[in-house]
């Protein structure tokens, strides 16, 4: 099950992919949880400490996993042929979430033999007016799409907040897709551009809105009314989880006033998979729209012939 959080900056996304991590670890799950955001937030709320040398798009560590993820298939020309949406073939390599996984054994922060965590990395000064974060994410797209968790484990993702996913392939890579909405007008309508985008993506079935901070039946009604669906789950205020934050320590779901909304967005995603020929279809539209962009052409060449067979 891979299952990313997103939102409005603020809206506590980061807190929630944290806690959610720690619920499915005391439920004995195995799990990998990525910081995607370029602020780097989930990392330490993890107590894992981000080093720029770890990031997964360090330029060494890309390559590097991308060399694993290349194995023997020959439809690749090589690790500089690699683009955000090349797709696995025969004989990629696959990443696990076994302890043992060449890629989880060199990149990934240990938290205990069932959970690992990475990080995507941020802006460093050398990216000072040299780039966007959407290049830092294209290595996360090919461990995405060579990643198997197999049937107990989960990928927890956190992502850069607003509608970012749609830059990219990150929106087709999930299973589920939670956006955390606060009621407040603005966080509203970041909800409601993801829903909106989903819709037009053909993923609209794997988003879920969670409300957080929410106060009172008030703020409950104010976010099925605006949104036109209700949450799946609704955290409160929570001052535990406050006081928590504030002494320093990574937050639990113990911190929580009320742990039910996790399980509640757990047995939301549970039901939620996506079939293994959807997601092929859709990444290999989203492929050969890579494909026939300009640039990718000037510097890879035709990458249409990394695609297999369309499956009819």
């Amino acid at each position: 099950m891979k299952i990313a959080f997103t939102g409005k900056g603020g809206s506590g996304k980061s807190t929630l992919a944290a806690l959610f991590v720690q619920h499915l670890r005391s439920a004995g799950h195995r799990v990998l949880a990525v910081d995607a955001d370029v602020n780097v937030h989930l990392a330490p709320l993890l107590g894992v400490a981000a080093r720029a040398e770890d990031a997964l798009s360090h330029p060494d560590n890309a390559r590097a996993v991308r060399t694993h993820l290349l194995g023997g298939n020959t439809r690749i020309a090589g690790v500089e042929n690699f683009v955000a949406t090349t797709p696995p073939g025969p004989g990629s390599r696959l990443v696990t979430l076994d302890p043992e996984d060449p890629v989880l054994a060199r990149h990934a922060a240990r938290l205990d033999d069932r959970a690992h965590v990475l990080h995507v990395g941020t802006y460093e000064p050398g990216d000072i007016g040299s780039g966007c974060y959407h290049g830092h994410l294209a290595i996360l797209e090919n461990l995405l799409s060579h990643l198997d968790p197999a049937v107990d484990g989960w990928v927890v993702c956190d992502m850069v907040a607003g509608t970012d996913a749609f830059a990219n392939s990150l929106h087709a890579q999930f299973d589920v897709i939670v956006v955390v909405a606060e009621p407040t007008p603005e966080s509203v309508s970041v909800a409601r551009r993801y829903r909106d985008l989903a819709a037009a993506a053909g993923v609209a079935d794997a988003v879920a809105v969670v409300g957080n901070k929410v106060a009172d039946e008030v703020d409950r009604d104010y976010l099925e009314r605006e949104l036109g669906v209700a949450p799946i789950a609704v955290l409160g205020m929570q001052s535990g989880l406050r006081r928590a934050r504030q002494s320093g320590v990574p937050p639990r779901p113990e911190d929580l006033d009320d742990a039910a909304p996790l399980a509640r967005i757990a047995r939301h995603a549970g039901s939620r998979s996506m079939s293994a020929d959807r997601r092929e279809a859709l990444m290999r539209t989203l492929h050969l729209r890579v494909a026939g962009k300009g640039w990718v052409r000037a510097a890879h060449g035709d990458v249409t012939g990394q695609l297999g067979p369309a499956v009819i």
